[in-house]
């Protein structure tokens, strides 16, 4: 995919992902320890507790394994978080971009970023549709 997309939408791509791409990288790894802590601890304590009964021997694997769901589901919160924070910041970079074109009168300029604010999930496909109508229009400019 990222051999067909032209230069110029490439080029601010790479801007808005160098961005946002530490939160990414650390939404990453806590999304990779939650899942498995969160998987292993609640199998483990669902086993103890309907297949093994409840004994005193077994209270400290049990505390353990509550511990690692906790944290686990910790991570994942966090994990949610930093989303949320991506998006904010995508979304942000964004419409800064889109304001500070001078090729695109501000009229085009109110509907891409009220397009982008009201279908979030469309907002990479809207600003790659904005940066091609500029680039078409400073190319009509500098001939």
């Amino acid at each position: 995919m990222t051999t067909e997309i032209p230069l110029f939408i490439k080029k601010e791509l790479e801007n808005l992902f160098a961005k946002i791409g530490p939160l990414m990288k650390k939404n990453t790894k806590y999304m990779m320890f939650a899942t498995p802590l969160i998987a292993i601890s609640f199998f483990n304590l669902i086993f103890f507790l309907f297949f093994g009964g409840f004994q005193n021997d077994m209270l400290a694997a049990l505390f353990i394994y509550a511990l690692m769901a906790s944290v686990g589901l910790a991570l994942f919160k966090e994990s949610k978080r930093i989303k949320k924070q991506i998006k904010e910041l995508e979304m942000e970079h964004i419409v800064n971009r889109i304001e500070k074109s001078d090729f695109i009168n501000d009229y085009k300029k109110k509907d891409y970023i009220s397009l982008i604010k009201n279908q979030p999930r469309m907002g990479i496909q809207t600003f790659m549709n904005f940066l091609t109508e500029e680039n078409e229009r400073k190319r009509m400019t500098q001939e």
